[in-house]
């Protein structure tokens, strides 16, 4: 089967890409589905994203990655192919390693900040999504196409 992610900040142009791809609209997913994503997903599925900033944060883009290398799935992201997983593609240790790092430090700067300063649960929440939104796309731009990171120079 193929799949769509979408989240929030998605338009009519990404459902034209999905077409593209021909993602059957039932199987467009928001991103707050993932965990119901996860249990129909099989060896030799497809899952189409536009960019990793749809996922809620680096950590869980690393689970789902992680998911789809370990239960046969490709995973392709139109604006990250360097993030791309199946036929014949798999993240280089180096890369998950760089994503690993990358949770370590946004999880370090939040308890730091948690433990200097006292606001509202609701500020917490928008400080710490603030975070993860900025991580995303520290991400998203390193490993897009136009990005620092190159293959074959």
């Amino acid at each position: 089967m193929v799949y769509g992610i979408v989240s929030q900040v998605d338009d009519a142009t990404t459902r034209a890409y999905f077409k593209n791809k021909r993602v059957p609209d039932v199987n467009v997913v928001h991103i707050i589905q993932l965990p119901s994503l996860l249990q129909m997903l099989k060896s030799g599925d497809v899952v189409f994203v536009v960019s990793v900033n749809r996922f809620a944060s680096v950590s869980q883009f690393l689970q789902f990655g992680k998911f789809c290398m370990s239960n046969g799935v490709s995973l392709h992201l139109l604006a990250q192919p360097y993030l791309d997983l199946g036929n014949g593609k798999h993240w280089k240790p180096s890369v998950v390693s760089q994503m690993m790092r990358m949770v370590e430090v946004e999880r370090y700067a939040i308890a730091n900040m948690t433990n200097g300063y006292k606001y509202s649960n609701e500020y917490w929440e928008y400080l710490c999504r603030t975070f993860e939104i900025m991580n995303l796309e520290i991400l998203a731009h390193t490993f897009s196409a136009d990005g620092v990171l190159k293959r074959g120079s």
